[in-house]
């Protein structure tokens, strides 16, 4: 019998052996590192730390630099400690020469930092990262988002743990705070952002895209799976349609970082986006927007990753301050129990202390759309026809912004300004890149368009109070995972 049964064994072991290299050989392999590229600072500091790169595309119901998401995951050489950072997918950056997919050199290019990977590759996006960061990534880990609920199905729903946070609550469908098992309609309703507009910086779908993925490895390594090879199988072949890696990284490598992820927990995972300066950034000669990063605390974030895989103190206070505000918050919400009068409304500062000049008659007007609303510039032209206002052309902004933004050329700042005043909550924004005309680039928070009087300074509309709603989510501190 004992004899029987290390046979059984034995067959079980070579069946996954057999099973484990078939999978890792079909694996899309890509050569995409440069470890000793010049653009890596301090090597020896970086030399028994792991640093990855997990690119998520695809990402449900986007298209072109929005359907990009991006990690830089720094693992300290303990395994004790982690550092993920996300990039906006339009960050304005500088990828060296590189080589494409195909083989042809890359010249070097400003650009956004998903058209490295789009028009030029794995090896160029990592390359990007390298000039950025000064990190020397080890691991390249691609990832076609759009088969990951196709993983999940084939594990029969993934157990997650949700702890609320921005990230969670950006999502088309947020699973339920706490301990669930999401399923593959579930995880494309994660995985899919509610309020494209709310997430300008790309860090949200990030953040889910790598939660996603590490409940997911983490659940095809449980005894479970490895016990029922029809699963496994099912698995690991839609897994391998899913990823691309770079030449040296393997199934193994996966695992471990699956694993160091999911094991570690409270401040020994860290996690940040790129400090910004600007959203919204239209270069003379361009009709692109783009994200652009604060140089000087970009390049203190990086040293103190490259230094101790860890984020700058400030930065880390900064988080405690926040989550500190959006307790305070919480808690003065859950007091007040929607039962209150509501507070008088605050009337917004003017747009501009001169007289608006320029009637709307006298106006036209380019109408884009910048949110994640289907229609809604169409719906914002008609609006500003009523309001007596000429419309031109009526599309879709190819950029992010995270307010509504009133561009204006060299000479339309006074055409600009009775734009801005008829639509609440817009800035003006100058532009030598569109000639004098001026463009209203819909973005999040949009309410309306509202009647304006020329010869008077532009009064912005009162700001409506919360409406009382039922009770909160629960805090972060409230969920136990």
């Amino acid at each position: 019998m004992a004899t029987a049964l290390a046979g059984i064994v034995g067959v079980v072991v070579l069946y996954h052996l057999a099973l484990y290299f078939y999978v890792d050989q079909r694996i899309d392999r890509v050569d995409a590192l440069a470890l000793d590229g010049p653009e890596v600072l301090a090597p020896e500091l970086q030399e028994a730390a792991e640093t990855y790169l997990v690119v998520g595309s695809g990402i449900p119901d986007q298209t072109g630099a929005a359907s990009i998401a991006t990690l830089v995951v720094s693992v300290a050489a303990d395994g004790e400690r982690a550092v993920l950072v996300s990039v906006p997918p339009t960050t304005l950056v500088d990828t060296p020469t590189c080589r494409t997919p195909d083989g042809d050199l890359r010249n070097p290019v400003t650009e956004a930092f998903a058209s490295s990977l789009l028009d030029g590759g794995p090896a160029c996006m990592v390359r990007a990262v390298q000039q950025l960061s000064g990190l020397r990534i080890d691991h390249y880990l691609g990832v076609d988002l759009a088969q990951l609920p196709g993983m999940v199905d084939a594990l029969g729903g993934v157990p997650v743990c949700v702890v609320p946070s921005e990230a969670i609550a950006a999502a088309a469908v947020p699973p339920p705070a706490g301990p669930s098992e999401l399923s593959a309609s579930g995880a494309s309703g994660f995985l899919e952002p509610g309020d494209t507009g709310t997430d300008v910086t790309g860090a949200a779908v990030a953040e889910r895209a790598q939660r996603l993925l590490t409940s997911t490895m983490r659940a095809a390594m449980s005894t479970d799976t490895l016990l029922d090879p029809i699963a496994l199988t099912r698995f690991l072949n839609r897994a391998s349609d899913a990823l691309t890696l770079d030449a040296q990284t393997t199934l193994g490598d996966l695992r471990v970082l699956a694993s160091t992820l999911g094991d570690l927990s409270g401040d020994a995972v860290q996690r940040a986006g790129l400090p910004v300066a600007e959203v919204g950034y239209v270069p003379a000669g361009s009709d692109q927007a783009f994200v652009v990063l604060d140089g000087p605390a970009t390049r203190s974030l990086f040293d103190e990753v490259i230094d101790g895989t860890q984020l700058p103190a400030e930065v880390l206070e900064g988080q405690r301050a926040e989550e500190v505000a959006e307790a305070a918050a919480a808690e003065a919400a859950a007091e007040a129990g929607g039962t209150e009068a509501a507070p008088a409304p605050e009337v917004a500062e003017p747009a501009g202390p001169d007289p608006l000049t320029v009637p709307q008659a006298e106006i036209t007007v380019d109408v884009l759309n910048g949110t994640g609303t289907t229609g809604l510039a169409a719906t914002v032209a008609d609006a500003l026809r009523a309001q007596g206002f000429g419309v031109g052309t009526v599309g879709n902004e190819s950029g992010t912004v995270n307010e509504s933004v009133v561009r204006y050329g060299p000479a339309a700042l006074e055409r600009a300004r009775t734009v801005a005043a008829a639509v609440p909550g817009s800035v003006l924004q100058p532009s030598d890149s569109i000639g004098d005309s001026v463009q209203l680039v819909i973005g999040p928070g949009y309410t309306t368009v509202v009647p304006v009087e020329i010869g008077a300074a532009p009064v912005a509309e009162p700001v409506a109070p919360d409406t009382p709603t039922a009770a909160p989510e629960p805090e972060a501190a409230a969920v136990t995972c």
